[in-house]
């Protein structure tokens, strides 16, 4: 049933197409009657219903007890609009039609399969038919009026089918997108550490495997800088692990910004950081570490404190340091090692 549909007339647009809701159309003495006996058994057509759709093998998902009390009012409220429709030609208000069409809307929400959805409606009109020209027959209804009736039934059913689709298309669409996002939402935590936003060491190493196919391809060398901070330890207990995480996080920024947006800064847990520097050669990479070095001997501030950490950092080159991943990743740890007995004996 169309909320704005002028039921039994004729017009130049589709029967649930929109148009302003008008004054009840004239209706007939038989045909008050016949919508007033369909009223009176509305309660025994939702019955029927559901005990003729329940003879039904159920598509996809076994329905969930809150669907089918809703989808038993939503039969019950058609059948009363209908036969209030053939009764007094007063067409469906939008209010109403929304909540016929809500059905739509909870069988998405729930997962329920389209077939369900239009089985029910179709049993719906058939059986209203049915209850239609059983009262037609004892009432000794006119062919025309029972056909005009009947016309409402049709009508009604095809308006609302229309509209419990498009409410189960916007909520599968909403449904999609939210789906979309929580998978983005996820792929993002598996793949980046949670206190620097920085990529984790899952990333990292996707992003090493792809630099070394481009470094084959071209015979252009990247770097690997190895960092851990020094003195972190001393950081905590000054400011607390509270404390701890905000220098984590301004080291993570420093980082970034020390570097180009091809290359890539990750956080391999604790204190220890890695970056990628994509096509760079030994000396070049050399050059940037030192810089690094400098830029995190910086002092950093929290909670009206300032602190100072350093920095050790071991650089590798593919492929003359290593030619795959573990073995690369592992010289450069070797050389931050390396540089950390070199500026304690330099102490």
């Amino acid at each position: 049933m169309d909320a704005r549909m002028q039921p039994l007339q004729q017009t130049d647009r589709p029967p649930y197409g929109p148009s302003q809701r008008e004054t009840p159309n004239d209706v007939s003495g038989e045909g008050r009657a016949l919508g007033l006996a369909l009223g009176l058994r509305a309660e025994e057509c939702c019955d029927l219903c559901y005990s003729r759709a329940t003879a039904y093998r159920w598509a996809g998902r076994p329905p969930d007890p809150n669907y089918t009390q809703r989808s038993r009012g939503v039969n019950w409220l058609a059948t009363v609009l209908t036969a209030r429709w053939i009764a007094y030609g007063v067409p469906v208000s939008a209010e109403e039609m929304e909540y016929i069409a809500e059905r739509g809307d909870l069988a998405a929400s729930l997962q329920q399969s389209t077939v369900n959805i239009t089985r029910a409606y179709l049993i719906w009109r058939d059986t209203i038919g049915e209850v239609l020209r059983d009262e037609a027959a004892r009432l000794q209804t006119p062919r025309e009026t029972l056909n005009n009736a009947l016309r409402v039934v049709r009508i009604s059913c095809d308006a609302s089918l229309v509209q419990v689709a498009g409410a189960f298309d916007r909520r599968m669409t909403e449904l999609s997108s939210e789906l979309a996002t929580e998978r983005e939402t996820l792929s993002y935590q598996a793949l980046h550490d949670p206190l620097t936003g920085l990529p984790n060491r899952v990333l990292l190493y996707d992003r090493i495997s792809q630099a070394m196919l481009v470094s084959k391809r071209t015979t252009r060398p990247f770097a690997i800088l190895a960092i851990d901070l020094d003195g972190f330890k001393a950081v905590n207990d000054t400011l607390g692990h509270d404390g701890g995480d905000v220098v984590l996080q301004q080291v993570a920024d420093r980082l970034v910004k020390s570097v180009r947006e091809s290359d890539t800064v990750a956080r391999q847990g604790g204190d220890e950081f890695t970056v990628l520097l994509s096509r760079m050669a030994a000396e070049t990479a050399a050059d940037v570490a030192r810089k690094l070095e400098d830029r995190l001997c910086q002092v950093l501030a929290y909670d009206g404190k300032t602190v100072s950490v350093g920095a050790t950092i071991g650089v590798a080159t593919f492929p003359r340091d290593g030619d795959d991943l573990h073995t690369l990743l592992r010289s450069a740890d070797h050389a931050m090692y390396r540089r950390k007995r070199e500026k304690e004996s330099q102490a």
